[in-house]
């Protein structure tokens, strides 16, 4: 059977899709408004085994649902490592188009998980919205930090965001202009606390369609918030065994070299998934400072014990964190400290 590769430059307005044949020689190339019709039509008129690559942006889901049931495969690629499209002095819709079909026939992307599941996905969107309240929530508390220190006023704890404290600031500005600046910023203070709190509960709300976030809330440091994260994050335990998730929350060491001789320091990886870096952070400040003994807090005094590094043995066990979490996931294993301290933490390839 005849194979087609179609490469699409997605826009809000308009689409523009160019297919190719196995040889590289164009078939077919159009130019149409973005709709569910004209995607569709497209589609049904390529004849034989069509394969399709898109950029990742914020279109792509619905574009890859959209047209998955009409192709033989939709494929979601990284835009970062486009380099031939992204910096090309020659740039156009239908240019991007064909380089983007050119690259799907010869297997040169890198390739954008997305789930199947639309309950996966939906629940993705759910956390990365409490994830961008608590952000914008935190950004507004260092604006009236900043705006106070900028009239000499100098806070170093949380009562400056309570009635009381809030009152002494406003009392200790002079310039009433600037008073009602940080008036300003109390209010959405206000507004971004409570929808912070909303997101929450709804977050919380949907997590209860996973029954494995409960699992993991029995891991020491790993409460609703950091359960509900990993799983939207990590979407199906199946795509990672122990290295691969590793490298895809950016706690692998990166390595380089040229003929046998180091290029620079070793570094940790800037690629992949930065959320779950910070799972595992968080995960492990929230165990060590529990009461008692666990199995995070003795993991970590071994490694310190063998690495002789504060650091090195953070990151080990921020390493065996994710993995533990993972395993618990995807072999339905109830938490023990034995699973961080001893050999049953990970089973898989």
């Amino acid at each position: 059977m005849r194979k087609v590769y179609v490469g699409m430059d997605v826009g809000s307005k308009q689409c523009a899709a160019v297919a190719v044949d196995s040889r590289g020689k164009m078939v077919d190339s159009s130019l149409f408004k973005t709709s569910e019709q004209n995607l569709i039509a497209f589609f049904e008129r390529q004849k034989g085994e069509v394969h399709v690559l898109v950029e990742e942006g914020e279109m792509a889901p619905w574009i890859r649902t959209t047209i998955k049931p009409h192709v033989s495969s939709v494929i979601v690629c990284d835009p970062k490592r486009n380099a031939w499209v992204a910096r090309a002095g020659n740039k156009n819709d239908r240019v991007d188009a064909s380089k983007l079909a050119e690259l799907l026939r010869l297997g040169s992307y890198s390739p954008v998980w997305h789930p199947d599941d639309e309950g996966v996905a939906s629940f993705k969107l759910v956390v990365k919205h409490y994830d961008e309240t608590a952000r914008r929530l935190a950004k507004v508390k260092c604006q009236i930090k900043s705006l106070l220190r900028r009239q000499g006023i100098i806070t170093r704890n949380q009562v400056v965001y309570g009635a009381k404290g809030r009152a002494g600031a406003l009392e200790a500005v002079s310039d009433p202009r600037v008073g009602k600046v940080l008036e300003e910023n109390y209010l959405l203070l206000d507004h971004l606390a409570a929808s912070k709190a909303r997101a929450r509960r709804n977050l919380v709300e949907a997590s209860k369609a996973f029954g494995v976030i409960k699992r993991l809330e029995e891991m020491p440091g790993v409460g609703p918030i950091l359960a509900a994260r990993f799983v939207a994050y990590v979407g199906d335990p199946r795509r990672f065994n122990r290295k691969t998730i590793i490298k895809y929350s950016r706690l692998s060491v990166v390595d380089r070299s040229s003929d046998g001789s180091p290029i620079g320091r070793k570094c940790l990886s800037k690629e992949g998934n930065a959320v779950l870096k910070d799972v595992s952070r968080t995960a492990f400040e929230r165990a060590s400072a529990c009461r008692g003994p666990n199995g995070i807090k003795d993991y970590y005094a071994r490694s310190l014990s063998r690495t002789g590094s504060e650091t090195s043995a953070r990151l080990n066990t921020q390493r065996k964190i994710l993995v533990v979490m993972l395993a618990m996931w995807r072999d339905g294993t109830r938490y023990s400290d034995e699973l961080v301290t001893g050999t049953r933490a990970f089973t898989g390839a």
